[in-house]
């Protein structure tokens, strides 16, 4: 038989494929239904917080002036580049998990077929609630993730230089797409630095402190910007800021909310009971998840999953990692024992 990540890959493909296919179809019937959809945002006339985050419509703009295509279509193809993107590196961080590289055969396709399916399940939640931040800012968690999991072939000095600059690059990418799932991811990994597993991160602790430190500030200063200066004129209009009490009295916003959360919960909920034991990079993503879900809970609507689901995404690997253990094999089993 082919090796499970062959095969996973090129099952991955037909879920971004499939996944897309049904995104661009959301984002054209709603051209269809008004035609001058997402030009307020470009021209700075929308409300807030969406006309904070401008950095997608923008660059769907771009296509669309130069690359003389339809807005709906740059939307569509910044979907696709992002969702492969992301899909591959967070199977890229998988592969270098220490639970996959010590699995067998049996395990490892017991955590493709995992992978896959967790990636299916999360993108089926894209189009409720259609946002076009959601898979880009997927992307930029993923890429963060991989910088803090793999140490690049380069001497040691400039590897760091390098980690830090794209993580820092791309935390000024995040600030123009949505600046909150950012701060959050790096207050996580700050916080897993003054931890004895912040050892290991690909960069040492310390700089990866500072790194962090410095992405928070580059995303905060860029939404700081975007709101006090670029575009002062924009209010919240009918949205609430703050969205707790909504959250807590009406129940029906708990049903997607409870359904999308299953495996998060899962995750949390075992590796709290020490049930299996996680990779540095992923313990700090999912200690960003925590603090982003609180403010989601407080500031966003909670039937509104598709703000989550870049967490959700950039966590597939340790879940997957979590569950061979759990499920299939300690580390460094022989297949025989599977």
């Amino acid at each position: 038989m082919r090796s499970p990540n062959k095969v996973a890959r090129l099952l991955l493909a037909f879920v971004v494929g499939s996944t897309i296919f049904a995104d661009y179809w959301e984002y054209s019937r709603a051209y269809h239904a008004n035609p001058d959809w997402w030009m307020d945002v470009i021209r700075g006339t929308a409300d807030a917080p969406q006309q904070y985050r401008i950095g997608v419509p923008w660059a769907a703009d771009l296509l669309r002036r130069y690359g003389h295509m339809g807005l709906r279509h740059g939307l569509t193809l910044i979907d696709l580049v992002c969702a492969a993107g992301a899909v591959y590196l967070l199977f890229s961080v998988f592969e270098h998990s220490r639970v996959y590289r010590a699995a067998g055969e049996t395990a490892r396709w017991f955590g493709g077929a995992a992978f896959v399916f967790l990636v299916q399940f999360y993108f089926a939640w894209i189009t409720w609630y259609q946002r076009p931040e959601t898979l880009a800012s997927a992307a930029v968690l993923a890429a963060t993730l991989w910088l803090l999991t793999v140490k690049l072939p380069l001497p040691r000095v400039a590897a760091t230089v390098v980690t830090s600059a794209a993580m820092l690059a791309l935390a000024g990418v995040q600030g123009f797409i949505r600046p909150d799932i950012i701060f959050a991811a790096h207050l996580g990994i700050l916080a897993m630095c003054f931890t004895r597993a912040g050892g290991g991160l690909s960069l040492a602790r310390g700089v990866q402190a500072a790194t962090s430190v410095a992405a928070v500030l580059v995303a905060g200063g860029i939404q700081y910007t975007l709101m006090h200066v670029v575009y002062p004129h924009a209010g919240y209009g009918t949205t609430r800021v703050f969205e707790l009490r909504q959250n807590l009295t009406q129940p029906l916003g708990m049903a997607p909310f409870v359904l999308f959360l299953l495996p998060w919960g899962w995750l949390a909920t075992t590796l709290a009971r020490r049930r299996a034991t996680a990779d540095a990079p992923g313990m700090a993503l999912l200690a960003g998840s925590a603090i982003y879900m609180v403010l989601w809970f407080v500031v966003g609507r909670i039937e509104e999953v598709r703000i989550f689901l870049p967490f959700a995404v950039a966590l597939i690997p340790l879940t997957c990692a979590c569950a061979m253990e759990r499920f299939v094999s300690a580390p460094g089993a022989q297949e025989a024992q599977i």
